[in-house]
Order: C-alpha cells, then structure tokens, then sequence
C-alpha cells in the first residue's frame, strides 16, 4: 500500500526548513561581518602622525581653504601669513623625525643626484630641491654613494615611508617653501627638505 503524506505535513516540514535557513542567514550575517570588521581593522591601523606634523598639515589645509573661498589675492595674502604664524607658533624644532608620508616622485637630476618627494597629506610636500642651482645653500639633493641615496632609489612611487631630516627658516613662510607663485604656496605647498632617513613603512 503506498504511503500518501498529508498536506499538512508537507506544509509543517517546508515552514521548519525556512526557519532554519533564515536562523542560519542571520547568523552568518551577524558573526561573519563581524569577524571581516576585526579583520580589517587588523590590517589597516591608523596611522599615528607626530604632533609638528599634525600642525604643519592643519595649518597648510586652513591656508587651501581660505585661498580658495578668497575673493582677491589680499585675502590670500592674510591667509599666507596666517598660516606662517601658525607654523612658526606650532613647530619649535626644524628638524623632525619620524613622520609620514606617501614618496610622490623619485628622480635624479642631470649630476645623478637624487631628488626625492614626499606627500605627507593631499597636495602638501616635502622635498628636495631638483637641481644643484636652486640647492646651493640648502644640499638637500641625495649624494650617490651614500647609504641613503642607496636606500631611496629601491624605493618606489606611491610608497609609504617613514623619514626623519630637517626644514629650513624662511621670514616670509616661516620654513621655506619653493613655489613661486601665491596660489601655488597656498594650494599645493612644497616644503623644502633635507633628508636624513627614509625608511618603508
């Protein structure tokens, strides 16, 4: 005699698997997006900034925001200046270590010599002069045959780096910074640099 299954059992049997597969839904969702949160926040840390470097990329992002809004280059002007005051009042030491950044060109120039820029924050540098007339009184170009001229040139663009060197006083900027035109020093600021270290970070 064939066994016939009521519809009421049918319909009992399909309502079970639906619950169990919807408590097993919300179980994966809850716990696996909660292990792929610890997993990325292991592998992406935060970055610590030293606090002069803090000042100097806060400091250069109120003068973009001002230079930008500003209605005539009088504006710009104060907000250059304001931004020196800042600088001058936050940093202390010319020479730092330690801070971070991005290497945003590696080159040398016609002598061999290596130039080297780093972004430390979006379109804020530091960097070396990249020719030998422009660098005569600061000697900030990488000599060759020197471990750190070594070092630089395995390195690549995009890179993030560690390094350690010192800026250079300036009465107008407060450490001297090489772009010649106003908007150029308010928008995209060039900190000239001498370099003691760079390591990958």
């Amino acid at each position: 005699m064939t066994n016939v299954t009521s519809p009421k059992k049918k319909s009992s049997k399909t309502k079970k698997i639906l619950i169990a597969a919807v408590i097993f839904i919300v179980f994966v969702a809850i716990f696996g997006h909660s292990n792929n949160d610890n997993t990325d926040k292991k592998a992406t840390p935060e970055i610590q900034y030293p606090q002069d470097q803090t000042t100097l990329i806060e400091a250069s992002k109120t003068a973009m925001d001002k230079a930008i809004k500003a209605d005539n280059d009088m504006q710009k002007g104060s907000a250059l200046r304001e931004r020196s005051k800042a600088i001058c009042n936050g940093i202390t030491n010319l020479s730092v270590k330690d801070w971070v950044g991005t290497i945003k060109k590696i080159d040398s120039n016609s002598d061999g010599y290596g130039v080297l820029e780093v972004e430390i924050a979006r379109k804020i540098y530091v960097k070396t002069w990249n020719n030998a007339i422009s660098d005569t009184f600061h000697k900030t170009l990488l000599k060759p045959d020197t471990p750190l001229f070594d070092k630089v040139a395995n390195m690549k663009k995009g890179q993030k780096v560690k390094f350690s060197g010192n800026f250079f006083k300036d009465n107008e900027t407060c450490i001297y910074e090489s772009s010649l035109s106003l908007d150029g020093k308010l928008t995209e600021p060039e900190y000239i640099f001498r370099f003691s270290d760079v390591n990958p970070l």
